[in-house]
């Protein structure tokens, strides 16, 4: 065959890259309605406490924790991937739509817990579906899952553009709620979408064992010992930005006068900046390895909680304090790229090919799955003990430090609609992850050895 004939064979039609590209757009544009702003509406319009919101983020990981049982290890070995991404659309998009006109503390962490096991799975399902009728996926799936960064991003234009424009005080903070709307229309249309995609029967012959015996030998592998407790932590990090991204821009804003919607918007920046990393990643760890760049982006988790801490300090000086929380924002692309994202490819390039599936989904979901678990109650914990009704109350005052700058008032409902004046210490808050982030960093650079990825786990040979 001739190197013409090849790329032939490899090239998959336009016309199925064209429904797969749409595939991921509604994908994660269903995703990007609610995940950027969902703690500041919680906060804003149902009057969750710090704490409270702490446990939505730790039941929002339980998707996580539970897909792979439900989903990955049951539904999808009897039923066709498409019919199960229909499934789990059309239900969660009901629930989002239940959630869109529920104010109850309660229901709404059970729900959310409900809809995170249903959607999770759909992430990995999607990529299943592209593998499986892509003819060359190593070059036409990045493309792909490009749509689905670009579907992430275009909920906030659409949201904060359209339905929130021109919205202030009490009409803005019940009026984000559309986002849950929003989520919800297009997970049903998600649903009807998907019973029109290539049929995509199960694979029998993949069984998928979870075997757990054989992933723990794995752990007598320093590098892989110290990449699972570096990963488990600075998952905690990741979810205080998820968790706090959308509030800390909030109060910024207010700082320099700023009244209108425009946080789900500066979070996009990240998302850009994610493409870019993305982009140039396999570039970068071919050429500085797999230590350096993960390295890379722990110190970006760090730099970034330094930067949102400084933020809030300066508030007089508005045009700055929001030009660094934008920088903030745009390094969420080296620290997924550069951490999260290379620290999948290292694991698939390490692991023994026979238990290669067991250490991704080891990886993902016990590890970061834990970890976004262990840090929504962590994160949540952390922000309660900085926002007090009075500075009397704060870690500041219990210090006899006198400085009160980044401590923002604020004012917001509790859960029986009274409002409430707190204060809240964004330096406390954001040095608090840094700390967290710092100790990552330091335990990666100090105790993970150079590997060389060419030999697998069981044949690889550690080197100080």
């Amino acid at each position: 065959m001739t190197d013409a004939d090849s790329l032939s064979v490899e090239s998959t039609e336009t016309s199925l890259k064209m429904r797969l590209y749409l595939m991921m757009f509604l994908q994660y544009f269903v995703q990007g309605c609610y995940l950027p702003i969902i703690t500041l509406y919680l906060i804003d319009a149902l009057g969750f406490s710090a704490f409270q919101i702490g446990v939505f983020g730790a039941a929002l990981a339980v998707g996580p924790l539970l897909a792979p049982f439900v989903f990955g290890q049951i539904v999808d070995r009897h039923y066709a991937t498409e019919r199960v991404l229909a499934f789990c659309h059309f239900s969660g998009g009901v629930i989002m739509l239940a959630l869109f006109f529920q104010t109850q503390y309660w229901p709404v962490v059970i729900l959310g817990v409900l809809y995170s096991i249903l959607y999770v799975p759909t992430m990995m399902l999607t990529n299943s579906l592209s593998f499986q009728h892509l003819k060359d996926s190593d070059r036409e799936f990045p493309l792909i899952r490009l749509w689905g960064t670009i579907g992430f991003v275009v909920p906030a234009w659409v949201a904060e553009g359209i339905f929130l424009r021109n919205l202030s005080g009490e009409e803005l903070n019940t009026g984000r709620g559309i986002v849950l709307a929003m989520a919800g229309v297009i997970g049903l249309c998600m649903a009807a979408y998907c019973l029109t995609l290539p049929h995509t029967p199960p694979v029998k012959s993949d069984k998928k064992d979870l075997a757990p015996g054989k992933v723990l030998k794995m752990l007598k592998y320093r590098h892989f010992l110290i990449l699972v407790v570096v990963a488990f932590i600075i998952s905690i990090v990741h979810k205080f930005y998820f968790q706090w991204n959308s509030p800390f821009i909030s109060a910024i804003l207010k700082q320099g006068g700023e009244i209108g919607a425009w946080e789900q918007r500066i979070s996009s920046i990240g998302q850009v900046f994610e493409v870019i990393v993305m982009a140039v990643l396999g570039f970068g760890i071919k050429k500085y390895g797999f230590k350096t760049v993960m390295l890379v982006g722990l110190l970006s988790y760090l730099v970034r909680s330094l930067i949102f801490a400084y933020a809030s300090t300066i508030g007089d000086v508005f045009a700055v304090s929001l030009t660094l929380t934008c920088i903030g924002q745009a390094m969420h692309g080296l620290c997924f790229g550069c951490f999260l994202a290379a620290a999948y490819i290292y694991v698939d390039k390490v692991a023994p090919l026979d238990v290669r599936g067991t250490m991704q989904t080891f990886f993902g979901t016990f590890v970061f799955g834990l970890g976004m678990f262990a840090g929504g109650f962590i994160s949540g914990s952390i922000g309660s003990f900085f926002t007090s009704k009075g500075t009397d109350a704060l870690l500041r005052a219990k210090l006899s430090v006198q400085s009160q700058t980044g401590i923002l008032e604020f004012t917001q409902k509790n859960l029986d609609g009274e409002p409430l004046t707190l204060l809240r210490d964004w330096p406390g808050i954001w040095l608090s992850s840094a700390a967290i982030a710092l100790f990552a960093t330091i335990l990666f650079w100090a105790l993970f050895p150079k590997i060389d990825t060419s030999h697998r786990l069981s044949h690889s040979e550690e080197t100080p």
